[in-house]
C-alpha cells in the first residue's frame, strides 16, 4: 500500500487503542533491503572502515549514495580459537573475519518518514532495522546453537542461518505463500480466493471435493525445502559445522502437515514452529490461540521488544 494509506490504517488502530506513542521502531522487508556476509582480513577496524565501502560496490546494485550503508563485524566462532602450542592458550585464529553488510536504499526510509509524519509523530525518535533480526530477537533469543530460520512469507521465503546467537549467512528463495495459492488455482480451475481458502483448511494434508490439494501444494513446498537443504549442507561444509534445528516463523509455514514435510526433510534435525510469544507476558486464556499463530508475529514482537531495550 502507499505510504498515505498505511499511516491511515494506523491512525485508526492508535485511536482504538487510545495510548500516546514515544518512540517508533520499523521493520525494513528483507526484499526492500541487502544484507551480505563478506570476508575480510583482519586488518583492524581503522582499516576496515576505509575498505568495507570501497568493497561493497560488488555487492550493492545501486551507488552508493543512494543506500544507507551499515555494518558489523561478526565474533568469531568458538571454532575459531585454536591452541597456541607455545603458551597453551587459546588464542583467536589471526588472518580472515566476517562482515555483514546491510544496505537500505534512500527511497524506503522516506517511505516510512512518510507514514511517521502523516500519524502526527514526525518528531519521535525512530529506530530502524531489517525484519530478519527482529525475527532472531524474539524466536532465538540467546539461544548459543547453530540454527536456521526458514521465515515463509507470502511472495518469498527467507533463509536465516544463525551461530552462536549472530546472523552467519542469509538466502532468499522466490516462492512463498501465494505460489502455493496460485498452483492451485490454475490446475484445479478455480478463483484466487477459493483456492487460498482451500489452502487454509486442507493444506498438506489431503484432499477437499474430490481434488488433491497436498499434491499442488507439496510441488512448491518441495522446491523451498531442496533450497533449504542445499543452503544449510553448503554452509555445513564450508564452516564444518552442523545446523542443529530449523525453526519456522511467518504465516506460509502455518499451512497444515508443513511441519511433518520439514521434519522429514531434515530428519536429522530438531524442527520447530517459533513462538514469540513465549518470551513476553501474555493472557493465560490465549496461550493456545497465540501459540498457533505465533509465527504471524515473529517480525512485529522483535521490533516491539527491540523499542522497550531502548
Amino acid at each position: 500500500m502507499p505510504p498515505e494509506r498505511i499511516a491511515e490504517a494506523l491512525r485508526d488502530l492508535l485511536r482504538e487503542m487510545g495510548i500516546s506513542i514515544h518512540h517508533v521502531s520499523f521493520a525494513i522487508p528483507f526484499n526492500s533491503s541487502l544484507l551480505s556476509v563478506v570476508e575480510f582480513p583482519d586488518v583492524g577496524k581503522k582499516q576496515l572502515d576505509t575498505m568495507i565501502p570501497l568493497e561493497a560496490r560488488k555487492y550493492i546494485p545501486v551507488p552508493l549514495n543512494e543506500v544507507l550503508l551499515d555494518w558489523l563485524i561478526i565474533p568469531k566462532r568458538k571454532g575459531d580459537i585454536v591452541p597456541n602450542t607455545v603458551t597453551n592458550i587459546q588464542t583467536p585464529y589471526i588472518g580472515k573475519i566476517e562482515v555483514i553488510l546491510v544496505a537500505i536504499h534512500k527511497e524506503v526510509i522516506k517511505k516510512y518518514e512518510i507514514i511517521k509524519k502523516e500519524i502526527n509523530l514526525a518528531s519521535a525518535p525512530s529506530h530502524f532495522e531489517i525484519e530478519i533480526f527482529a525475527t532472531l530477537r524474539s524466536v532465538v533469543g540467546s539461544d548459543p546453537d547453530p540454527l536456521m530460520i526458514i521465515d515463509i512469507g507470502v511472495a518469498s521465503t527467507k533463509l536465516i542461518v544463525v551461530d552462536e546467537g549472530t546472523v552467519r549467512g542469509s538466502h532468499v528463495v522466490s516462492m512463498g505463500g501465494q505460489d502455493i495459492t496460485f498452483a492451485l488455482s490454475k490446475s484445479l480451475g478455480i478463483s484466487f480466493n477459493k483456492a487460498e481458502q482451500m489452502k487454509c483448511r486442507v493444506g498438506m494434508e489431503g484432499e477437499e471435493e474430490g481434488r488433491d490439494i497436498a499434491t499442488v501444494a507439496d510441488l512448491i513446498t518441495s522446491n523451498i525445502m531442496n533450497e533449504a537443504m542445499r543452503f544449510i549442507s553448503n554452509y555445513e561444509s564450508k564452516h564444518n559445522i552442523k545446523i542443529s534445528k530449523v525453526i519456522l516463523v511467518g504465516g506460509g509455514s502455518r499451512l497444515k502437515g508443513l511441519g511433518k514435510l520439514v521434519s522429514q526433510g531434515f530428519k536429522n534435525k530438531e524442527v520447530l514452529f517459533g513462538n514469540p510469544f513465549a518470551r513476553v507476558d501474555t493472557p493465560a486464556f490465549l496461550s493456545a490461540t497465540l501459540k498457533e499463530i505465533g509465527q504471524d508475529f515473529s517480525v512485529a514482537l522483535g521490533v516491539a521488544m527491540k523499542g522497550l531495550d531502548e
